[in-house]
């Protein structure tokens, strides 16, 4: 049974403002029912050395800001850039070993710093929402470091195929033009863009699931994420936690695929 069946014409804006709240959601639901750690990948996967430097862009709350304290040490540097203020409140009070310097700016901007910077630029679900992909990747090379390593991670186009399923349910339709963009943008517009301006590029898909031990936390996962937001604002419909524990769906499963694409400045 769909409960909203109007849908209204989409904007092409790829544009998103995080909520401290509903990342928070999401964050804990991550750690505690997901088969795969981010933050377990990148310790392994990345060469983060003690007294490195290294650039976070759209860092939100911090939550891998534990990881780059253990591997950089206190002789490390951490610079952090978002651009909601709410988050890098929670981002401060995380305990870090390196020195922390936090930024609010929009990513559609030039990178304050000088050029060769810092060894390491990483991106957690953030980078594929900017307005020119070209801008932000040419500001990330020029201030790594020569041999600094750059990483994307984003969703892959089979991304959360069962949230989709539900939305259409709920809201009467499941991905649309700014899903479909999102979902496909590091592996389509990305990935050449970085072949064309880094060495030893490599894009890997990363299979991972999430696994609900019961219907309201897999719920409240949904309502914390931007296809619910963008879709009441859509339609104008506004579904609580109790009209959708009411609905009858299957599975207790999202699959999570992420892209991960990896390069290195030489030259």
């Amino acid at each position: 049974m769909k409960i909203m069946n109007d849908v209204v014409k989409n904007d092409v804006s790829l544009a998103y403002t995080e909520t401290a709240t509903a990342l928070s959601i999401r964050i804990r639901a991550h750690k505690e029912y997901s088969n795969f750690s981010l933050e377990d990948w990148l310790a392994a996967y990345t060469a983060l050395r003690e007294g490195s430097a290294l650039l976070d862009l759209g860092c939100g709350s911090g939550n891998i800001f534990p990881l780059y304290s253990d591997r950089l040490g206190p002789s490390g540097l951490v610079v952090g850039i978002d651009q909601n203020e709410e988050l890098l409140e929670k981002a401060r009070t995380v305990k870090m070993a390196p020195a922390l310097v936090l930024l609010r700016m929009d990513l559609n901007q030039p990178l304050p710093f000088l050029r060769g910077s810092f060894d390491h630029a990483i991106s957690t679900f953030a980078i594929y929402y900017v307005d020119d992909p070209s801008l932000i990747l040419g500001e990330v090379r020029r201030v790594l470091k020569e041999s600094g390593e750059m990483v994307l991670v984003g969703p892959a186009a089979g991304n959360a195929g069962e949230l989709y399923t539900l939305n259409e349910a709920v809201f009467g339709y499941g991905r649309d033009e700014k899903v479909t963009a999102r979902t496909t943008r590091l592996e389509k517009e990305f990935h050449p863009l970085v072949a064309s301006l880094f060495d030893d590029v490599r894009l890997e898909k990363i299979p991972s699931r999430l696994v609900f031990p019961n219907k309201r936390e897999l719920v409240k996962y949904y309502m914390s994420t931007l296809l619910f937001e963008e879709s009441v604002k859509k339609t104008g419909f506004s579904p609580t936690e109790e009209d959708l524990m009411a609905m009858e769906f299957g599975g207790r499963e999202i699959s999570k695929e992420m892209v991960v694409l990896r390069g290195k400045k030489s030259g």
